[in-house]
């Protein structure tokens, strides 16, 4: 009542500040909590922002990563070209076969680049394996895993010649005469014979020397110079075959 008779003989300005005190008074908790509220929606917006941005940033980190490693391996791979008289194309891995075992890769080269069956495949470590076919754009490698493939191959040290293959998709194994004196640790790389892969390619380390079923020859467990599974670019070696080796069996 006091209050309303103070409001009734003051002046305006009087009556506006008061009624402006006391409305203030009344909302000033729920003017705190809504400013609260548009704060708290501002930092959450901010932070959804910043975890966005966050993640481009690691992306762009990430391809640019990548993009030096492909670039440091086509640089070597640039390098490599030079050891060998025949035309290289270099290839990317695009697919490989779903079995248990790597035999058969997918590359994308192919007969619009040059590409042919039964040219030499390889990396900068060693031998992968050769065309067995050629669409316009891509093609088939077969691998040295494989066990349709067999493989002339030659010890370095000793020089001796011997053909590499592999019995179950997954071991490579080598057959050498038992007077060569081929040891663990000795290096095969490719002989040169049968006309499809050049002399000289690596091919892998000698792991192990076992008795064959012959005691004239020696078993070899063979370790790969390169990794099957960690191949991401090889080289097509533009090479036709000088010569295939075909043999002939009786029904």
């Amino acid at each position: 009542m006091l209050l309303g008779l103070l409001m009734r003989e003051a002046p305006n300005t009087v009556r506006e500040s008061i009624v402006a005190s006391v409305l203030g008074s009344v909302f000033y908790p729920a003017q705190v909590a809504l400013s609260s509220l548009n704060e708290y929606r501002s930092v959450v917006d901010e932070n959804e922002r910043l975890k966005e941005e966050n993640a481009r940033l690691r992306q762009e980190l990430y391809h640019a990563s990548e993009g030096l490693e492909e670039l440091a391996r086509l640089h070597t791979l640039v390098r490599f070209d030079d050891k060998w008289d025949f035309p290289i194309v270099t290839a990317r891995v695009v697919g490989h076969n779903p079995g248990r075992f790597l035999t058969t890769l997918v590359v994308n080269r192919g007969t619009y680049h040059g590409i042919k069956e039964n040219m030499p495949v390889f990396s900068t470590k060693g031998l992968v394996g050769k065309i067995t076919k050629a669409s316009f754009t891509h093609s088939r490698v077969q691998l040295i895993s494989d066990p349709n493939l067999k493989l002339s191959v030659m010890e370095r040290r000793t020089r001796v010649v011997g053909f590499l293959e592999s019995a179950d998709g997954h071991k490579l194994s080598a057959m050498v005469p038992t007077h060569a004196g081929v040891k663990e640790g000795d290096t095969l790389i490719t002989s040169g014979l049968g006309g499809i892969f050049p002399k000289g390619i690596p091919v892998g380390l000698v792991k192990d020397v076992n008795r064959a079923d012959l005691d004239v020859m020696r078993k070899l467990d063979v370790t790969p110079f390169q990794d099957i599974s960690m191949l991401e670019e090889v080289f097509i070696m533009q090479k036709d075959p000088e010569w295939v080796i075909q043999e002939l069996l009786d029904e």
